[in-house]
């Protein structure tokens, strides 16, 4: 029993790692998501930038041309003039070149620093985005091996949980194990109802009957002297195939499990516990240990809790019984309650009693106290009035001893206290 509820922590406990290591493998694929998409950003930037530099050397590139077509056409001018013209237009028409020339060199140079100073920023722009791709590359590749590890891990930690619910899954596979569970469950919510064993209920209690013997899982005992009986029943063979089963053939196994289900209650419901045990009512409650075992039957078959009551069979979940476990420890400290103000009713007639004789006793003391005291009284007044006269004429006549002195006796006047006369009341004996 302690294996398999260390197999059910553990599958629960690699259930809570598959979805942790799910999540991590979900945050992981968005995150290498994000750096591709920036990846991409960058790649756009750059192949957008080499387009501006390409079309400022188209730029520069139609300058020379112009340039060259310039220089063409101040040469055709200069030959033309020199044909044409006397040896000082020539010399005239080759200063004109060459001032021309010179200008033109200097436009050509003043342009070539304006496309070269418009140039700067696209090479430093491509410079940094080379210099972040180079990055971005190397980052994507310590991620991308980071997430194949995590994955590689995910694999084999799903494998071993598939492995562990396989075991589980065949264990309960078995009838024995599966009413050790269902025992386990039944004893745990009685004990969790607050309930003890041996004390508020018994386990597998044998009745001796003409056709054999009954032996109910548990025994709940009733003020009175009255028994709840309970029976653990999982039938679990059917559930387990509907869950591991594809959507269409889900429903057949469902089936399958509400029949289980309702030859279990049927067969509880032959048995009739109630008749073996005196003060039963009759009734007895099959218990299941899981409310999904009951949510599935009643899926499929709707009708199942009123059949089985009209067997007295009462269909429970721990959380049902949960429910009538609490209302039966209410009713036993009700009862418990009851029976101590019985108790303090009976202790309080025996007190009063008690009390009566006490004060009866009192009253005689105090009447005998009375008569001791007149006595006394009397018995001063004798002596003062006879004997203590004669005493002192002794000492008159100095016949007395010297050291002897006749000390005189006072009466008592303090009465006994007499107690109140009793109210004319009387409790009735149901009154506590």
């Amino acid at each position: 029993m302690i294996a398999l509820l260390a197999a059910l922590a553990v599958a629960a406990v690699l259930s809570i790692l598959l979805a942790s290591s799910r999540t991590r493998a979900s945050a992981l694929r968005l995150s290498l998501e994000a750096r591709e998409a920036e990846l991409r950003s960058e790649r756009e930037a750059r192949a957008s930038e080499s387009a501006a530099r390409a079309a400022v050397q188209a730029r520069l590139e139609a300058s020379e041309e112009k340039h060259q077509r310039l220089q063409e056409t101040f040469a055709s001018l200069s030959r033309q003039a020199l044909d044409a013209n006397t040896a000082h237009l020539v010399q005239l028409a080759e200063q004109v070149v060459r001032r021309a020339q010179e200008s033109s060199q200097a436009e050509l140079d003043r342009r070539a620093q304006a496309v070269e100073e418009m140039v700067r920023p696209v090479k430093e722009s491509l410079g940094r985005v080379d210099e972040k791709i180079g990055k971005l590359e190397k980052a994507g590749d310590v991620t991308a091996a980071r997430l194949t590890e995590q994955v590689r891990a995910l694999a084999v930690q799903e494998e071993k949980l598939r492995g562990e619910t396989a075991k589980l899954a065949s264990a309960l596979r078995a009838p024995a194990q599966r009413g050790r569970w269902g025992e386990t469950q039944l004893r745990r919510t009685l004990e969790l109802a607050g309930l003890r064993a041996h004390v508020d209920f018994d386990e597998q209690p044998v009745a001796q009957m003409a056709d054999g013997v009954l032996r109910p899982d548990v025994a709940v005992r009733l003020p009175g002297g009255k028994t709840v009986l309970l029976d653990a029943k999982v039938p679990l063979e059917a559930y387990l195939k509907a869950i591991e089963a594809p959507e269409a053939e889900r429903e057949l196994h469902l089936q399958g499990h509400a029949a289980q289900l309702r030859a279990h209650v049927d067969a509880l419901s032959r048995k009739q516990y109630w008749e073996a045990f005196p003060g039963s009512p009759e009734m007895a409650v099959l218990f299941l240990p899981s409310d999904g075992l009951l949510s599935a039957a009643l899926e499929v078959d709707p009708a199942l809790h009123e059949d089985a009551f009209a067997r007295r069979i009462v269909l429970a979940t721990p959380a049902t019984l949960l429910a009538l476990l609490l209302t039966i420890a209410h009713v036993w400290k009700q009862e418990s309650i009851a029976s101590n103000a019985r108790e303090i009713a009976n202790e309080g007639r025996e007190l009063h009693k008690r009390i009566a004789d006490l004060s009866r006793h009192l009253a005689k003391l105090g009447r005998a106290l009375e008569s001791a005291l007149k006595t006394y009284n009397g018995a001063v007044g004798s002596f003062d009035s006879r004997l203590l006269p004669a005493a002192r004429r002794f000492e008159e006549l100095k016949a007395s001893a010297v050291d002897v002195q006749l000390e005189p006796l006072a009466e008592i006047e303090v009465l006994p206290r007499l107690s109140r006369p009793p109210l004319d009341e009387s409790l009735p004996d149901d009154a506590n």
